[in-house]
């Protein structure tokens, strides 16, 4: 692993917070309830904590990435039923990390507010962080470094990545409809982490452009795709309208010299990748 990605997976601390609740009542909730969540967290915050959601929701400079993102894996039921248990996972990124307090704070309070059309009464029950050593509770962050694990040193490995949320990526300026290449793929993560690393942790010019010199060189390798499109759907407050949110799910395997590669695709998988990782999308399960 180069220097710069090594000294940015050093400081640059993540908080994911698996958050639990308990509905008051049947009710109906949206498929896609990564954007539910979203505007429910933005309005727990707004109503709890100003300074916070300023600092989470707010527009500060041109290009700057959120740093935050709402997760929500392979639940797509409509119809669910009093006392049942629903879940999200809040990602905190850098210096975000701080609020952590104060943002679940928000989310206890947040309680009042409900969920979906019919503001559903929740209960929190219980706030969980993920760390490389497994479900811990209560609030406990850990640096991305930490989450590296050690892999086999020999030229051949093989790999697979399972996209459990759509992957939104566009290539050209034209929205891709089978899976990248491992090469995009880097780059794309380099992107998104250079971002936040850029307006989250540190603006140092020397450092970001170490972590470009950094992606890795790949030699022979095979790419099999097995993506499809899933065609999403969110509404949209601000539009008052239901707006497409799809993109690639599946998975896409890569076998051959590409061991250099494999420390990307584990923050990857922390910080998502491609369009609306805000929302929660991009995500992924390595298999390596």
């Amino acid at each position: 692993m180069k220097a710069s990605l090594n000294a940015v997976a050093g400081h640059f601390t993540i908080l994911p917070l698996r958050l639990t609740f308990r509905l008051g009542a049947d009710c109906e909730l949206p498929v896609f309830k990564g954007s539910m969540w979203h505007g429910w967290l933005g309005q727990a915050l707004k109503s709890h904590d100003e300074h916070a959601f300023f600092v989470l929701f707010g527009e500060h400079a041109e290009g700057q990435p959120k740093p935050y993102s709402v997760v929500v894996e392979d639940d797509q039921r409509s119809h669910w039923r009093k006392g049942e248990l629903i879940h999200f996972t809040l990602y905190l990124f850098a210096e975000a990390c701080q609020l952590a307090e104060k943002v679940v704070d928000a989310l206890q309070a947040g309680c009042r507010l409900g969920l979906g059309k019919a503001r559903t009464r929740v209960q929190l029950l219980s706030v969980a962080s993920q760390t490389p050593n497994g479900l811990k509770p209560g609030i406990q962050p850990s640096v991305l470094g930490s989450w590296f694990t050690p892999m086999n040193s020999g030229l051949s490995q093989e790999v697979a990545l399972e996209f459990v949320t759509p992957l939104r990526l566009k290539v050209a300026q034209q929205q891709l409809r089978k899976s990248p290449p491992l090469a995009i793929l880097c780059q794309q993560i380099k992107r998104r982490l250079t971002l936040l690393t850029r307006f989250w942790l540190c603006d140092d010019n020397t450092l970001l452009q170490g972590l470009h010199q950094s992606l890795p060189v790949l030699g022979q390798h095979e790419h099999s795709d097995f993506m499809y499109f899933e065609n999403w759907q969110r509404f949209s407050n601000k539009q008052q309208a239901q707006i497409p949110f799809g993109g690639m799910k599946g998975q896409s395997s890569y076998c051959g010299e590409i061991a250099d590669a494999i420390p990307w695709l584990q923050l990857g998988e922390l910080i998502g990748i491609g369009g609306k990782t805000t929302f929660g999308l991009g995500r992924y399960r390595l298999i390596a």
